[in-house]
């Protein structure tokens, strides 16, 4: 499948801003960085090759300070997608000295376009524990907590730990890798 580039670029005051799914422009170092923050704690560094796995099936945002020809990394959001019917927001991030800009809201806005242009589109789903956050999804991206109210939907999922302690996953024929 042909992937699309999605890209955009904004002025505020006299800086320029980029955001682009263009991988060629998102430095695996600047991911790592990212994931061994404390603002993503839910996720840590990644060996090399399961980081490019980890990219090369999903659609990645990078957010860009432009100077000239240079573009520098300051932040990203990812979605695991199939660019038809369900994306899945994980790992937003925004460095802190570029925070209160409306860099995070345009982000998500970016995100919120990327999803419209699927025609068939169930669901843009995430998950957080960040009240602020919360507040901001549900304002800019029309988001709720889905908690059965909608024809008994519930979200569910589970941890690596839970799947192998399933009886019904101990029970089923070895993966037979081809």
């Amino acid at each position: 499948m042909d992937k699309k580039t999605f890209q955009w670029e904004r002025a505020s005051g006299t800086e320029t801003y980029l955001i682009s799914s263009d991988r060629s422009l998102l430095a695996h170092a600047f991911v790592q960085d990212v994931y061994a923050t404390e603002e993503v704690f839910w996720a840590k560094p990644l060996p090399s090759a399961t980081l490019c796995t980890m990219l090369d099936n999903s659609l990645t945002l990078g957010v860009y300070l432009v100077s000239g020809e240079s573009r520098t990394a300051i932040g990203m959001a990812r979605m695991i997608t199939d660019y038809t019917t369900l994306a899945y927001l994980t790992d937003v991030y925004l460095v802190s000295k570029h925070q209160g800009r409306g860099l995070g809201k345009w982000l998500i806005a970016c995100c919120r376009d990327i999803c419209l242009s699927m025609e068939n589109l169930r669901f843009m789903v995430l998950l957080t524990a960040n009240d602020q956050a919360r507040a901001l999804y549900r304002r800019e991206l029309g988001m709720t907590k889905l908690d059965g109210v909608e024809e008994g939907l519930v979200c569910m999922g589970a941890r690596k730990a839970n799947l192998s302690r399933v009886p019904a996953a101990t029970d089923a024929p070895a993966l037979q890798l081809q």
